[in-house]
């Protein structure tokens, strides 16, 4: 990681910028983009990588709602029995696997090809590299050599500040297809701060009585996230539309209150919904920091610190790097985690989750 130690100025000079972040964001309009959908296909052929994920079930969909024919490379031809496929043609195939992307692209006439390509074990170095990197490069490269009209690549906002490993390997793609590495294709460039199940990963701790963890005072960062249905309405009001072609779009969810927080405030949310007391567990940064910096020199010694290192990393990258964009949508962060509270949680902490590459929270809302 790219931090110093941290320090109680730079605690208190953080809390700061973010209560004027806050401020700045809570009384100003984001008018960057206009909330709703613009276009509609003529049953053009829009093929999706990774689109069995979390932000695929609700983009596939909306891509058939509003008049594309939308494909799928999966690896399972069972994902066509699940509603939100119900209209998306299934490729079986493996976007790890070049012949399979290209197979998956000329089975028919394609005009875009979206890739939302994100590995499922973001501590995984190698995972990382085969599934944000050779995956997506596999289909810009398929898109160049069939004369698709438009390659869509999903990317994280987080490459402004880049320390995590996938977004490393975002931003590798993004120069990639800006500088036309694999050759000519009209390309656009989506960021997305963060989604709502990050935010709530939590929930079920709080629900059950736990504390919430926060850093010293829990505000170093500010984020508007974004709901999965908003994106995808959003990603298709980039599709063949040729303002989009060339552009590099940050985007979040609304400037309001009930979605634009720090995590100390998606902690009150959540104490809030439950109906519990705030119960918070402090830890410092200064603390935090040491334990990175201990865990990384054992980690040289066996690699199978390696991930545990990158958890803790990862914790504090999300707890102090701010993911604002320009707004767009009408959904809130309240509002889905309105829809968590009479749910059950699965039991384990959020790195062993983050371990065995499983989402950390429901994707049925």
């Amino acid at each position: 990681m790219a931090y110093s130690t941290i320090t109680n100025l730079d605690a208190t000079a953080a809390q700061k910028h973010s209560h004027e972040l806050l401020d700045r964001i809570l009384s100003t309009e984001s008018t960057t983009y206009v909330t709703g959908p613009t276009g509609t296909g003529n049953g053009e052929r829009v093929l999706v990588l990774g689109g069995t994920g979390y932000i695929g079930r609700a983009l596939v969909p909306e891509l058939a709602r509003r008049g594309y024919r939308p494909a799928v490379l999966s690896r399972s031809a069972e994902i066509k029995n699940e509603p939100e496929y119900a209209d998306a043609e299934v490729i079986v195939g493996d976007a790890t696997r070049a012949a399979d992307v290209t197979a998956a692209v000329v089975a028919a006439p394609t005009a875009v090809v979206i890739s939302l390509l994100s590995g499922r074990k973001p501590n995984d170095a190698e995972d990382c590299r085969q599934v944000d990197h050779e995956a997506v490069v596999h289909g810009i490269k398929a898109a160049v050599a069939h004369d698709v009209k438009q390659f869509i690549h999903i990317s994280d906002y987080g490459v402004y500040r880049p320390e995590l490993i996938p977004q490393v390997y975002k931003m590798q793609v993004e120069g990639e297809l800006i500088g036309q590495h694999h050759g000519f294709v009209p390309w656009t460039i989506i960021r997305p701060t963060a989604y709502f199940p990050y935010l709530s990963v939590a929930f079920g701790d709080v629900k059950n009585g736990l504390a919430y963890r926060i850093y010293d005072h829990g505000e170093w960062n500010v984020v508007n996230p974004i709901a999965r249905e908003d994106l995808a309405e959003f990603i298709v009001n980039q599709v063949l539309d040729d303002d989009a072609i060339g552009r590099v779009l940050p985007v979040g969810g609304p400037w309001t209150a009930d979605n634009t927080v720090t995590l100390k405030g998606a902690g009150e949310l959540m104490f809030e919904l439950n109906d519990k007391q705030p119960s918070w567990e402090v830890v410092t940064m200064a603390s935090w920091d040491k334990k990175i910096a201990r865990l990384t020199r054992l980690s040289k010694l066996t690699k199978q610190l390696k991930p545990v290192v990158f958890y803790l990393e990862a914790a504090k990258y999300w707890s102090v790097v701010d993911h604002v964009a320009p707004a767009y949508g009408t959904r809130t962060l309240r509002g889905f985690m309105e829809k968590l509270v009479d749910r059950e949680f699965p039991t384990g902490s959020y790195r062993e989750r983050m371990r065995s590459g499983t989402n950390v929270m429901p994707t049925d809302i």
